[in-house]
């Protein structure tokens, strides 16, 4: 049943008019939406079983300094391996780019990709890693117009190289006022050729409720049933063979009169050992993390 429901929603009822674009290598992205790259991290030792992931949606947290701050202070992010991020920005009046700063202050390497121009400098998503990151790509996610302050969305890609493993990353940041069908759909080219292996994380914009016209939220009891964007997204991925961190009932907003699980991380081919939401201060989201077993780990799920 899930499998025709979900049909429906990615056929039956979007405009399906803009299908994006395919991977490009970052080397080739120039001008001022070329993505920015740091330098090869410290070398380390290979982790003895588990990755450790987050995500951080920094929408309200302009401030590398204070970010790195409350990631070395909590017990669950000091941690991460890899951290995906989501509306962090450069500005030319600033002293190097916010990726930069918190790259530097957390002594990983990074990838910036602008998707916007945002005053004057760029808004986009970020892949911060303690081990080198590869083959590194930018997609453009399919445009869906929308009444009021539509934006363009991308994918960054790159592999986490471990050793003799590689584990590829992907970091999107999904439209806010979306159908369900069109969220999927936005979504789809993320995962579509990437592989059988697979960590998929960020902010997927997944609420539990249904938008008119791009504009008016459809909220609480008057919500059309099975409108639940976490729910869907839980979905679909996991009829292409991911499992999820959270589940659709955690929240992820700090806001009270929002809870709801709008960020999460998946896993396709490396199972999922533990995860949980970090509670935090530094932005108006909190954080999610797993870790997934690599190929030093034997084979067990939580």
């Amino acid at each position: 049943m899930k499998a025709i429901v979900l049909a429906w929603l990615v056929a039956g009822c979007v405009d399906s008019t803009d299908q994006g674009g395919p991977w490009q290598d970052i080397s080739g992205i120039t001008g001022v939406f070329a993505p920015e790259t740091g330098p090869a991290p410290a070398p380390r030792d290979p982790p003895a079983c588990a990755l450790r992931v987050a995500t951080w949606n920094l929408h309200t947290g302009p401030d590398p300094a204070d970010l790195a701050a409350q990631i070395l202070a909590s017990r669950e992010l000091v941690s991460a391996d890899v951290l995906l991020t989501q509306e962090i920005e450069a500005h030319p009046t600033e002293t190097g780019s916010r990726s930069q700063r918190l790259a530097g202050a957390l002594g990983m390497t990074w990838i910036y990709a602008p998707a916007r121009i945002e005053g004057d400098g760029t808004h986009g998503i970020a892949i911060f890693s303690r081990f080198p990151l590869e083959a590194a790509a930018v997609r453009q996610l399919p445009f869906v117009d929308r009444p009021i302050h539509p934006s363009h969305r991308i994918a960054l890609a790159a592999d986490v190289v471990i050793g003799t493993e590689r584990i590829r990353v992907v970091d999107v940041h999904l439209e806010t006022r979306l159908s369900a069908g069109d969220r999927i759909r936005q979504l789809h080219p993320a995962i579509n050729d990437a592989g059988e292996q697979l960590i998929l994380g960020g902010n997927f914009n997944s609420q539990p409720w249904a938008w008119v016209d791009g504009v008016v939220p459809v909220t609480s009891t008057e919500a059309v049933v099975g409108q639940d964007h976490a729910q869907i997204i839980d979905d679909y991925l996991g009829q292409n063979a991911f499992a999820g961190a959270v589940s659709p009932d955690a929240t992820t907003m700090r806001i009270p009169l929002f809870s709801m699980r709008l960020d999460n991380l998946y896993a396709r081919g490396n199972p999922i050992l533990a995860a949980g939401v970090e509670h935090v201060d530094g932005s108006d989201h909190w954080p999610v993390w797993f870790d997934v077993a690599t190929g030093r780990c034997p084979t067990r799920t939580r």
